[in-house]
């Protein structure tokens, strides 16, 4: 039996050197790495009689064009397409990918990844027994010890907003919220991220904060760029199962630590923290479940559009605005940034 064709589009880039090609090495397909310069010479390069999986770990604006160059070169029999977040660049955005994609492919032909997913210590956080009338607050953390590394043009474009709240911790969100053992469902993931939305003030600073490490402009080589590098959103949830709790999203990056937790603060006073931890693996097992057509360690089109309806009064809000940026020292503490 021959082995699918794993075609990865953007393979020189950062995510794939860093996670998926490590991954794919103990995966049995053949893997086709693919520049923009091979686009035109692509019939010649993957071959037609196999199963094709193209993994596009490209820039979100390079998805529509490289979807309808595999659709009119391959068709879109025996093909599976893997996405690379952000799915989009906000809600607008998305509404047009998720159209522009059902053009050539079926729903069920595309896998958006969310490698926290994939993760053991994301999918515990659904066998939680808690329940609304005993919670007080839910804080899904995510502090980074790194800065932005050299990937400028990256984040200059993406920010915080794009890169951990619209689709890690908001999935984080949707699991510590889903009913026990339900959380790997996309429909209940849906439905969760349905019932959130921001309805505080989103200009005052207890609603939504925005911030950035200093020597972050120097480092992109732009003295007036207000890309953020720290979010806080303070949402909450109209659902029956969680009205009335409130649910702090936030993340930072050049911190004073590296966590990914989940903290649930009850109120008889107790506190509990369930950690995300760093998994070598998550790329692995998300590939493996996509090759085997199942959904529900992935982010469908419903989830994606919600989790940026959820955000897009704040896009809106922040193309406009100018003042409310926090400039915070390299090496603070997420707690302290939370707290100003």
């Amino acid at each position: 039996m021959k082995v699918p064709s794993y075609v990865v589009f953007g393979a020189s880039g950062d995510l794939a050197r860093r996670y998926l090609l490590p991954a794919l090495k103990n995966i049995p397909v053949q893997v086709i790495p693919i520049s923009r310069r091979d686009y035109p010479n692509l019939k010649n390069i993957v071959p037609k009689e196999r199963e094709k999986i193209f993994h596009l770990a490209i820039p979100p604006e390079a998805v529509p064009g490289a979807l309808e160059l595999i659709a009119t070169t391959f068709g879109n029999d025996d093909v599976k397409i893997l996405l690379e977040k952000p799915f989009g660049e906000d809600l607008a955005s998305a509404q047009n990918l998720v159209v522009h994609a059902e053009k050539f492919f079926q729903e069920e032909q595309i896998f958006r990844v969310d490698h926290f997913l994939g993760k053991d210590s994301a999918q515990n956080i659904t066998r939680g027994s808690w329940r609304r009338e005993n919670v007080a607050k839910l804080e899904i953390l995510a502090s980074e010890k790194i800065g932005i590394e050299g990937r400028v043009n990256f984040y200059e474009r993406v920010g915080a907003l794009r890169d951990m709240i619209q689709n890690h911790l908001l999935e984080l969100a949707a699991l510590t919220l889903s009913p026990q053992g339900q959380g790997l469902s996309p429909e209940v993931r849906h439905r969760l991220l349905q019932s959130l939305a921001i309805v505080c003030d989103i200009t005052k600073s207890e609603c939504v904060k925005r911030g950035q490490y200093e020597g972050y402009r120097e480092e992109v080589g732009n003295p007036s760029s207000l890309t953020e590098t720290f979010v806080e959103l303070n949402l909450v949830s109209d659902s029956s199962e969680w009205r009335g709790v409130e649910i702090k999203v936030a993340t930072g990056k050049a911190l004073s630590e590296k966590f990914t937790e989940v903290r649930i603060y009850y109120r008889d006073g107790r506190k509990e923290i369930l950690s995300v931890h760093p998994e070598p693996d998550a790329y692995e097992k998300v590939i493996r479940s996509a090759l085997r057509g199942e959904h529900e360690l992935f982010v469908s089109s419903e989830e994606a559009l919600e989790s940026w309806r959820i955000l897009d009064a704040v896009q809106e809000s922040w193309k406009t605005s100018e003042d409310a940026l926090i400039i915070y020292q390299k090496g603070t503490e997420l707690n302290e940034l939370i707290s100003r």
